[in-house]
């Protein structure tokens, strides 16, 4: 079986595609690396708001408010905390030193 390119990287990182959606019109790839879930946005069609950014998949705490005081403590600002529907999952955007965005998602149960 060929793999090809995408499929030569993942498998060499260790990742698995876990799924495909769409935010904001742009395409999202989810990957699973490890314990570790990894959302990928595809800019090609040019900034739409809040895109693009990548997400990191995390255990956090079950109240965003917690998580961002944690952040806080650490000197990371959040710029947005959004609930995931009616929860009890959350999403916290926060600005990486190189001004990338990122949103660190949490499926607290």
């Amino acid at each position: 079986m060929t793999l090809g390119i995408r499929g030569a990287v993942l498998s060499g990182l260790g990742a698995a595609e876990t799924m495909r959606h769409q935010v904001a019109g742009a395409n999202v790839v989810r990957l699973k690396v490890g314990n570790v879930g990894l959302g990928i946005f595809d800019a090609k069609e040019g900034p739409r708001p809040g895109v693009p950014h990548h997400t990191f998949d995390f255990d956090g705490p079950k109240d965003p408010d917690v998580m961002v005081k944690e952040l806080a403590a650490k000197d990371v600002k959040v710029e947005n905390v959004r609930m995931h529907g009616n929860g009890p999952g959350y999403s916290v955007y926060v600005y990486d030193p190189c001004g990338n965005r990122i949103e660190l998602s949490t499926d607290a149960a």
